[in-house]
Formats: C-alpha cells, sequence, structure tokens
C-alpha cells in the first residue's frame, strides 16, 4: 500500500498546525512555562532539598532564591503575555462590539 506523502506519523506537526491556528501564541505559552520552571526555579529548589542535610550556608540559600524568583516573575510574565496575546488575536476589538449593525446605516 502506498503511504502518502501526508502520513499522520510523520507529519504530525503539521496536522497541529493545521487544527491550530495560533500554534505560535501556544509554543510561546508552553515555552514561558516550560523553560522557566526546568531552567530557573527546579535546579535552585531541588539543591536546596538535596543539600538540606549538609547544612546551606545563607549565601547559598539566599542565591537560589533570588534565582527561583527570577524564574518566578519570568513564569508570570511569560505567561500573561502568552494569554493576552492569545485574548487579543482572538478577541475583536470593543468598538465592533459595542455598535449594532443597525445603528450603521
Amino acid at each position: 500500500m502506498p503511504v502518502s506523502s501526508f502520513d499522520t506519523r510523520e507529519n504530525g506537526l503539521a496536522q497541529i498546525a493545521v487544527l491550530i491556528p495560533e500554534l505560535d501564541l501556544v509554543i510561546s505559552l508552553v515555552g514561558s512555562v516550560s523553560s522557566s520552571f526546568l531552567a530557573l526555579i527546579f535546579p535552585p529548589l531541588l539543591e536546596m532539598l538535596t543539600f538540606h542535610t549538609d547544612g546551606l550556608s545563607p549565601l547559598v540559600i539566599t542565591k537560589n532564591v533570588i534565582i527561583s524568583g527570577v524564574g518566578l516573575i519570568g513564569f508570570a510574565t511569560g505567561t500573561y503575555s502568552a494569554f493576552m496575546e492569545l485574548i487579543i488575536r482572538n478577541n475583536p476589538p470593543h468598538s465592533q462590539n459595542l455598535s449594532p449593525s443597525y445603528m450603521l446605516q
């Protein structure tokens, strides 16, 4: 049986792009959530959990809290901006919602 050029096993991402018209915003949202957690929030927390029995110095704890705080700020701003862009692209401007068609005669 011949395989078509648009086989689901080979072009899964292309099909997702067709099904999700705002794929760039979804990728932005996933990236803001996952990259901030994987790069900035989890490593300092894991270091504190791993070495808490050895006794961490206040400098190390402060460093880890600052890095996690920067990660939380990046997570919050990235997620907020991705959601706002999704909302803005999918909703018409307010002027179109406020004026019914019968008033435009």
